[in-house]
């Protein structure tokens, strides 16, 4: 095991076994010794920082996710910067991810799916609403309405509970605005994960240092067409064109398309909600929730 990337943290947490790596970072298996209780480290790439301690901007950005509580956001308990790396420590879903649910079974049902998406996206009604500390263009501390995440997708969308009925919790807000202050953006772009296009409206592609809360809401619909559809994307991506063009040039292929047995309903809604030129259609949680609901 790669014992650079793995953080002390003081003692308080034993670090277990990798569980995953993904292009923010390596998650870790942990025990919190106070407590007993088990839990997830992810550590994350990316160079060391000139501050000693770590960027105070960096940290103060990854402590957003400190102050998320809800039942439908993967709850942080710490972050820091230890041995050269920023980590955080966050509740352990044991189920896994979407994608992976996904990959290894099969479609999920509508109504199951319908079920899981109505509580992601009051994850992140809550995540775009609540009062925050985070940092502006100057790295200094200012009060927020709430945070973009930038980078919803299947792959953090978690999965808890009871495995015949689980629940859904959204992961690693905050760490797509902490990798630019760390310097690391060009990550994101590039190893950030070659997926990630495929969850990216046209608005983001061109303008992601300043996304709104609308490019999240297009990133559940596209999220919610991948589980339907048994782990296809809306757009689809040539291997020998780049991802980011194809984001740009490329309308998303109908449901019904991907998925028939889809209800028509359904599959019309999302597509509506994958709508965005020459604007998004569904611009909060809140609209797409009340959608949902209806069909």
């Amino acid at each position: 095991m790669d014992t650079r990337s793995r953080p002390p943290l003081l003692g308080r947490w034993v670090i277990g076994p990798r569980l995953g790596r993904g292009g923010m970072g390596t998650v870790y298996g942990a025990v919190d010794r106070e407590s007993g209780e088990r839990c997830a480290v992810k550590v994350l790439r990316g160079d060391a920082s000139s501050h000693p301690g770590g960027d105070p901007r960096v940290l103060r950005e990854l402590r957003t996710a400190e102050a998320l509580v809800h039942p439908h956001v993967v709850r942080t308990h710490a972050c820091g910067y230890a041995d050269g790396r920023y980590f955080l420590v966050m509740e352990l879903c044991e189920g896994g991810s979407l994608e992976q649910r996904v990959r290894h079974g099969r479609p999920l049902a509508p109504d199951a799916a319908v079920t899981l998406f109505l509580d992601v996206l009051d994850g992140l009604h809550h995540a775009h609403t609540a009062p925050l500390e985070t940092v502006d263009a100057e790295g200094g501390p200012v009060r927020v309405t709430g945070v973009v995440h930038r980078d919803i997708k299947p792959h953090n969308l978690l999965l808890t509970g009871d495995p015949s009925a689980p629940r859904v919790k959204i992961a690693d807000f905050g760490l797509a605005k902490s990798y630019e202050l760390a310097g690391a953006s060009g990550l994101t772009r590039t190893g950030a994960s070659a997926g990630t296009p495929a969850f990216m409206p046209r608005q983001q592609v061109v303008n992601f240092k300043y996304a709104q809360p609308d490019v999240d809401v297009w990133a559940v619909a596209a999220s919610l067409y991948f589980v339907l559809s048994g782990g296809r994307t809306p757009r689809d991506f040539p291997p020998d064109r780049d991802p980011w063009l194809t984001a740009w040039h490329s309308a998303p292929v109908p449901l019904s398309e991907r998925a028939p047995d889809v209800p028509p309903r359904l599959a019309r809604l999302v597509d509506e909600a994958l709508t965005d030129t020459p604007r998004i259609r569904f611009p909060t949680a809140t609209a797409l929730r009340s959608a949902l609901e209806a069909v």
